[in-house]
């Protein structure tokens, strides 16, 4: 980078000069594009990064090198470095993924299948399948849990169990951890094709 000086005047003579980013990883689509997926807007998929078929990743979508996708996913929240996400999971728009790289320390995150991240959500722990966090909710590694039963735990406690709803009590404010139930029965199917 210390030449590019350089090479911009070099270039500029030639005409005009655009520089769309200066970065370690460049775009993934630049050096490979995998079958079977959709990408709104390629600069927020990283080289490095693995989307497998029927992963869709929106416009605000980010998808981080050494991570993504185990299947098909919907992607319009942040998937970090070193997290990787299940099979039918969606990541709501605005919901990020604490990743090795930005506060999840050496706990590699995980997000199991059938999950749902609700939109401006976010996890430091990881989740099994089937679970959803609220809208809005974020749940760090450290975050105090309220359990059906009264008990609090730490959020770490609770990283990788199957079938939870992590959501913010609407009376007091305190997070709550309960057994999923619900209707949210995945992704649609006819949405998410990507043929």
């Amino acid at each position: 980078m210390e030449d590019f000086d350089e090479v911009r005047i070099t270039l500029k003579a030639r005409g005009s000069v655009h520089v769309y980013g200066v970065d370690k990883f460049p775009r993934m689509v630049d050096y490979v594009i995998p079958s079977g997926v959709r990408i709104a807007d390629a600069d927020r998929v990283r080289l490095g990064a693995h989307l497998a078929s029927g992963t869709t990743v929106m416009h605000e979508g980010f998808v981080n090198f050494n991570a993504g996708t185990l299947g098909a996913s919907m992607v319009e929240g942040r998937i970090s470095a070193g997290v990787v996400v299940g099979d039918g999971s969606d990541i709501g728009g605005g919901a990020s993924i604490m990743g090795t790289l930005s506060g999840g320390g050496k706990e590699v995150i995980s997000v199991g299948k059938s999950s749902l991240i609700g939109a401006n959500a976010g996890i430091g722990i990881s989740l099994g399948d089937e679970c959803i966090v609220e809208a809005g909710a974020y749940i760090t590694a450290a975050s105090k849990i309220r359990l059906p039963d009264g008990t609090i735990v730490k959020a770490r406690e609770l990283s990788g169990a199957h079938g939870m709803l992590f959501r913010r009590n609407s009376t007091d404010g305190s997070l709550e951890a309960l057994p999923r139930s619900g209707n949210w029965s995945g992704l649609n199917s006819v949405l998410h094709s990507n043929d």
